[in-house]
């Protein structure tokens, strides 16, 4: 025994230490998976920045082609050239005409030679849609590189799609790409970016762009997650087995995946060694208690080992049993003194069951081998009115009649083969029909033989009529769910099916008869199954948990939203789970379009004040990041309201369309434009050097748009003024940076207008 408590000591402080070290190892992965998803999330969010500005600043190129350029695409070098920045943003500026042939290749400075895209989906896409779009990633004919085509159509006077102007970004040496490559995880994890079909177009391996992710052999389970659909960081092995943490975040802008790998065994170096160290430590400890434990053990089982010498000379006829009455006062003295009071404590205790037997509202008895009453309580009294202490001795025949036995003959004969009966039958109690249930268990002798039966009847009448309230009840609920445009089932501890409504055969053509007591995995599928599997975890843990996954219905692809909500014991244990789906497809698409709506200008098509909010504290953030300055200009119409109130708000807007498109046209690709309020616009400008830099940026823009307008069918002379602030690095937050800017604006209204001031700070 002293050996077994040892081992046992041994045992459990090695696996309290090892699950404590594996507890600790699983909330470091929680922390570390959430700040690698947020800084994949901020790169995600970096790239869809940079589209976003490449698509407004090609779709203000687009918009700006005069008509002469526009009938004879042969002027188009000269037009594109006067357009240094949008030069600048892409590797190519190409230009198709309606029937896809290839009429300017503003690199090479001349037409493809028999180059036509017609049938190609871009261009396909960008007719049909007459709007730009994004292209997958292919190789271009012209340059052999791998790139991704950004297209804006160009419209005659009566608004046909008459030439199509494209952008590509080359992905071999995307600028873009060199920012997030800067932040990998660790020393040896890195950052990749593929489609939705899973078709790389960013990867640390450049000779694999363009390839399938699965194009080499193996698995990589989160891979797979991230192709069907998921977001988030999960733990997975690459193809060749090696574990890894991965993250993975879609843009908003095109239908891309950023992920990220950032290997196990690079971020748990420091808890695989103390995980050793302490599983070490503590066997240690556990010998040297196992130890102590074994010559506590052996002092204290000393006075057991003489009362097991005092037994034995009792059963020998050596001693009396006077020796066990020694008084001790410790557990030992306890036991000998327990001996004598056992017998007396066996009559009490026949006495206690017979009060309990007459106590229970059931009838209780016991017959021998010949069905002779050998016990019965007072039960049968007030249930068969007949006196128990009369029964005894005598038959059920001789009792009840033979009528009664015949009834139960069958029943009696099972029990005296050895056999356990349950039954239930109608009865009549004091004039009234009552329900019965009946428990026949046999007693078997020594010898294995069936020597009499125990016997116990109740009345479950009251029990009965609330079955069939339930049921009711029960069918009342199935023809709601059933009704219900949601997906309502439950899941029992092995999760099998115990509930499914009718919805499954409307969503899926499941027949909800033929799911009851399946596993969900092969109710729904392997692949559902896969998506659901992490969350009903947590449900069978005692969570109430939702997630959303991409479903396939009779009508196309839904977004279904999952809730899981735990069927808690009285004592917190979880008996099983409810499932209930909702078709959140419709609402997801209002919800999209909304934020869209909500972060646009719709006069100008240019950031309005929320989304410039938000892009200035992402700036402010890699700024300090990368200890790169930054600056913001703040600049509004000279003379606006002089417009407005002479040619009326519809000239106003003219104006202010044309002055967003000019502001968009003469930024650099990384430099972002808002409309505030009215006349009142803003440029971010990131990757500023110093103050020159800043003045020389300003006084592009004040040229830019001292160029004549056309309003009203007439030409007139527009100036701007421009306040400049410098960002510092010095901690400042982003509503500081915009007062000193607006104050520079005002600087630059009181020198004259049509000009530019820096704020003094800078």
């Amino acid at each position: 025994m002293t050996g077994v408590v040892v081992l046992l000591v041994l045992a459990a402080t090695v696996v309290v230490t090892w699950v404590a070290l594996m507890l600790a190892e699983h909330d470091m992965k929680a922390i570390i998976g959430d700040q690698q998803y947020a800084l994949l999330s901020g790169a995600a969010a970096n790239i869809d920045e940079q589209l976003n500005a490449r698509r407004q600043m090609l779709a203000a190129l687009a918009e700006s082609v005069p008509g002469d350029v526009r009938d004879h695409p042969g002027r188009m070098q000269e037009f594109i050239d006067r357009h240094p920045t949008a030069r600048k943003a892409f590797y190519n500026l190409v230009v198709f005409d309606a029937k896809g042939e290839l009429v300017h290749d503003e690199r090479h400075h001349e037409a493809g030679a028999g180059l036509n895209v017609a049938g190609r989906q871009y261009f396909d896409d960008t007719l049909a849609l007459k709007a730009g779009v994004i292209s997958a990633p292919f190789r271009s004919q012209l340059s052999n590189m791998p790139v991704v085509l950004i297209t804006q159509p160009i419209f005659d006077q009566r608004g046909e799609v008459t030439l199509l102007l494209a952008g590509s970004i080359d992905l071999d040496n995307a600028t873009f790409f060199e920012q997030i490559s800067a932040q990998k995880p660790g020393k040896t994890g890195f950052i990749f970016i593929m489609t939705a079909d899973g078709i790389l177009v960013q990867h640390p391996s450049r000779a694999r762009l363009l390839q399938h992710i699965n194009a080499r052999a193996g698995r990589n389970d989160a891979t797979e997650m991230a192709l069907r659909g998921f977001e988030g960081w999960t733990e997975a092995n690459n193809k060749e087995g090696s574990p890894g943490i991965y993250s993975y975040k879609r843009l908003k802008s095109i239908n891309w995946i950023v992920g990220a790998r950032f290997p196990t065994d690079e971020a748990f170096a420091p808890m695989i060694a103390m995980r050793h160290q302490a599983v070490l430590a503590a066997t240690l400890l556990a010998a040297v208690a196992g130890a102590v434990a074994w010559l506590v053990i052996m002092t204290l089982l000393r006075p057991l080992g003489r009362l097991r010498r005092h037994i034995t000379e009792i059963r020998s006829g050596r001693a009396e049993i006077g020796v066990l009455q020694r008084r001790r006062r410790d557990e030992i003295g306890e036991l000998s003194t327990a001996f004598h009071e056992l017998m007396a404590e066996r009559e009490a205790a026949q006495e206690r069951t017979r009060m309990i037997a007459d106590s229970m509202p059931a009838l209780i008895a016991y017959l021998d081998r010949d069905l002779r009453y050998r016990f019965t309580n007072a039960h049968f009294r007030d249930m068969m009115q007949v006196e128990p202490d009369s029964m005894i001795g005598r038959t059920i025949a001789e009792t009840f009649g033979e009528p009664f036995y015949q009834m139960l003959k069958e029943k009696l004969d099972a029990v005296l083969r050895g056999e356990r009966v349950h039954y239930e039958r109608e009865g009549v109690n004091q004039g009234r029909v009552v329900q019965l249930m009946g428990d026949m268990l046999p007693d078997v002798g020594a010898d294995g033989s069936v020597v009499g039966l125990y016997l116990m009847v109740m009345d479950i009448t009251e029990r009965k009529n609330a079955e069939l309230t339930q049921a009711a009840s029960e069918q009342r609920l199935k023809l709601l769910t059933d009704n219900l445009p949601v997906l309502i089932s439950y899941l029992d501890g092995e999760r099998r099916f115990q509930f499914v409504n009718a919805t499954f055969q409307q969503w899926f053509g499941l027949d909800p008869a033929r799911l009851i007591g399946q596993r969900l995995v092969d109710g729904i599928g392997a692949e559902h199954y896969q998506d659901a599997e992490h969350h009903l975890e947590q449900a069978y843990r005692g969570q109430r948990v939702t997630y959303e996954l991409k479903a396939r219905l009779s009508d196309g692809v839904h977004t279904l939203e999952t809730t899981f909500v735990p069927d808690q014991r009285a004592d917190g244990s979880v008996a099983g789970v409810y499932s209930l789906t909702h078709d959140t497809t419709r609402m997801k698409e209002i919800e999209e379009r909304l934020i869209q709506l909500a972060r646009v200008d719709t006069l100008t098509g240019i950031a309005n004040r929320l989304m410039f909010e938000e892009i200035l504290q992402l700036a402010l953030g890699r700024a300090r990041r990368n200890r790169q300055p930054m600056a913001l200009a703040y600049l509004d119409i000279d003379n606006f309201k002089t417009i407005n109130d002479t040619l009326g708000h519809g000239a106003g807007d003219e104006v202010l369309k044309e002055f967003a498109a000019r502001l968009v046209g003469n930024v650099r690709a990384t430099d972002t434009v808002a409309r505030l309020a009215g006349d009142e616009f803003v440029i971010i400008y990131e990757q500023v050097h110093n103050g020159d830099e800043a003045l020389r940026l300003a006084a592009k823009i004040v040229d830019a748009v001292r160029c004549d307008f056309s309003v009203a069918g007439a030409p007139m002379r527009i100036t701007t003024s421009i306040g400049i602030a410098l960002h510092a690095l010095d901690g400042e937050i982003a509503a500081e940076l915009v007062a000193r800017a607006d104050s520079a604006l005002y600087s630059a209204k009181r020198n004259g207008r049509d000009g530019y001031a820096m704020d003094g700070a800078a």
